[in-house]
């Protein structure tokens, strides 16, 4: 490849990074309520497809916007444990694009197809893990104390906190990655 279209690929990646930067951090403050508090984004889909198409460090990189801006969601898991729940908040962001990214970079030359819908499954599985994973070690007293005080059981408690949230993602990333992906490699083809 020559060094000008090796600059031009560079600039492209570069500006279909910002571009995907900037559409998660809109994202982020797009919310659909589903039941109740319950509220999705779409923000992980954009975080699968940077992943897919730019590499797992840039499926990373996208999740840190998104993280910082639910700092105000987490004010009252914050109020118990500060530490805690940034370290879960950015963790569960970074590991579900990094891992979006590597799935798929392991699978896409053997099942072209299948890998990306590897990807967009096992995005929300890791950031739905990682959360779960961080509330037991951080602020588990806290969530059991809620619950009593809610007049729910922990699993209620949790199931409204993550396994909504987990469903309606899992069901997003597989209708809407691969949709994505397939727009932006025909717009390759197209301006290639």
């Amino acid at each position: 490849m020559s060094g000008k279209r090796r600059n031009q690929a560079f600039t492209r990646k570069i500006a279909l990074i910002g571009l995907l930067t900037a559409l998660t951090a809109v994202m982020s403050y797009i919310r659909i309520p589903i039941v109740s508090s319950v509220t999705v984004n779409l923000v992980l889909p954009v975080v699968v497809v940077g992943a897919i198409i730019c590499g797992p460090l840039v499926g990373a990189w996208l999740t840190v916007i998104p993280a910082i801006l639910s700092f105000p969601e987490a004010a009252l898991f914050m109020s118990y444990n500060l530490p805690g729940t940034v370290l879960t908040l950015i963790l569960k962001g970074l590991l579900a694009g990094y891992a979006a990214g590597m799935v798929y970079r392991l699978l896409c030359k053997k099942y072209p197809k299948g890998s990306i819908f590897a990807s967009a499954i096992v995005a929300p599985v890791v950031n739905t893990g990682t959360f779960l994973l961080g509330c037991l070690i951080f602020i588990w007293p806290f969530l059991l104390d809620l619950a009593e005080q809610s007049g729910v059981g922990i699993g209620a408690l949790i199931l409204g906190l993550a396994g909504i949230n987990f469903i309606i993602e899992m069901i997003m990333n597989i209708v809407l990655c691969p949709a994505i992906v397939r727009i932006i490699e025909l717009s390759k083809k197209k301006f290639s």
